[in-house]
């Protein structure tokens, strides 16, 4: 599965999760209850945080992406508690559903890593512990965006790793010094530079995503849902703003006449790799890729928009929880405590070149001689994060296809119109 559709991807997990949680949940099968949040101790106000032991003969299951991160992360762990874990792969955007059936099985992991965007829409399952011993520690280390992220009706869930967003990665030998400080300076450079009969592109990317394009509504003054996105009755998907920012999406098709079905991440990526666009959007997960290719790619900040407008792009955040089935809870907040301490934050960029969720960490030796991680860190200080209510799963499901209608030629207002009416339906019909 491509990280592209992550995102999106998490959300259909998620759809399926609230529907399997009918049959699964810890709720509906008593006899496989998973361990209340009570039995591990809550700190009292002088107590210190190497108070919370692990349970005796405790042992670990932990699902990530198995790579040298993880694997350093967890020597580190075992030598410091002398608690055994094994490091099973799997990718963040599956874990949720593995662990409604391998939770009450008793084959689910302890400690997995999952999108923030996850927990909103699961939450109610039973399938998370909350951060509670470490929840004061927690706050003062992360970023509040992240923590907003990893919090439901006020109760904090997660252990905030990292924060992943897009960027706009440059080909400098294309670039060189053209002027990109507004989309109209874009749009210059990409109508001299197109040669679409030889698959030339100043800019390519996925009109269809919602990951980048949500970008131009939200700027204009679009919301998915109002009061920090926690009121599912408010939603800004068709007030002027979300009009005025399809307006500009649409207008890109000048400078990339291609049909939204042909504007796939294989081709962009492979473009981009030969040599052959100027800029494409594309997270930073795929920075590591970027940076072993045979010329120098830069990245800079979305462009403004017409007015003076920055674009506003969502983020996402994933984070280290601890599965309600885990038989050692103790330890199990131990190590998901531990992987967010500063000194392995520090190290997950080092290894995976990710931006991590530690407050201020940008301001550290180690990045702020990273040009790219510097760029990055100002992008993401203009995100959104995220709702983490479960009707979110209706903005991708109404709102994605509007682009492609949009894209072709719909009719803005009333195609807007119509995915907001569809998506109420859907939160009616859920309650």
């Amino acid at each position: 599965m491509k990280r592209r559709t992550g995102l999106i991807s998490l959300l259909i997990v998620c759809m399926l999760a609230v529907t399997a949680c009918g049959s699964a949940s810890p709720a509906a099968n008593p006899s496989s209850a998973p361990a209340a949040a009570s039995e591990s101790p809550l700190p009292s106000s002088d107590a210190t945080m190497d108070e919370l032991q692990p349970e005796p003969g405790a042992e670990l299951v932990y699902w990530d992406k198995k790579d040298a991160f993880s694997e350093y992360a967890v020597q580190e762990f075992e030598k410091k508690y002398n608690v055994k874990v094994t490091l099973e792969e799997v990718m963040f955007w599956e874990t949720v559903g593995r662990l409604i059936t391998d939770g009450p099985a008793g084959t689910g992991a302890d400690v997995f890593v999952a999108g923030a965007d996850q927990l909103g829409p699961n939450v109610n399952s039973g399938l998370f512990l909350p951060n509670d011993y470490f929840a004061e520690e927690t706050t003062n280390i992360s970023v509040k965006s992240a923590l907003d992220a990893v919090t439901v009706d006020g109760i904090l869930y997660g252990y905030p790793r990292n924060i992943e967003s897009f960027m706009m990665y440059v080909n400098k030998d294309i670039v060189k010094d053209a002027k990109l400080d507004t989309w109209d300076d874009l749009k210059a450079f990409a109508k001299k530079y197109n040669d679409i009969p030889n698959n030339k592109y100043g800019l390519f990317y996925e009109t269809n995503n919602l990951l980048y394009n949500y970008s131009f509504m939200a700027g204009y003054g679009a919301y998915i849902f109002g009061n920090n996105g926690t009121d599912k009755n408010d939603i800004g998907l068709n007030n002027e703003g979300a009009v005025k920012g399809m307006e500009f999406y649409r207008s890109l098709k000048e400078i990339l006449p291609v049909a939204s079905s042909d504007l796939t991440e294989d081709v962009k990526v492979s473009l981009f790799e030969q040599g052959k666009v100027g800029i494409i959007l594309d997270g930073i997960w795929n920075l590591g890729r970027y940076k072993s290719l045979p010329f120098e790619v830069g990245i800079i900040q979305m462009p403004k928009m017409p007015g003076g407008v920055d674009p506003k792009p969502y983020a996402s955040v994933p984070a280290y929880f601890v599965s309600s089935y885990s038989k050692y809870p103790n330890a199990s907040k131990l190590f998901a405590h531990f992987m967010t301490t500063k000194e392995m934050q520090l190290k997950n960029y080092e290894m995976r070149g990710v931006l991590p969720a530690y407050a201020g960490i940008e301001n550290d030796e180690k990045l702020e001689s990273d040009d790219i991680i510097q760029v990055f860190a100002k992008h993401v200080a203009n995100a959104e994060m995220l709702p983490v209510i479960p009707e979110v799963q209706y903005f991708f499901q109404n709102i994605t296809p509007v682009l492609e209608q949009i894209w072709n030629g719909a009719d803005i207002r009333s195609t807007l119109d119509k995915a907001v009416a569809d998506m109420k339906a859907n939160i009616a019909a859920a309650q």
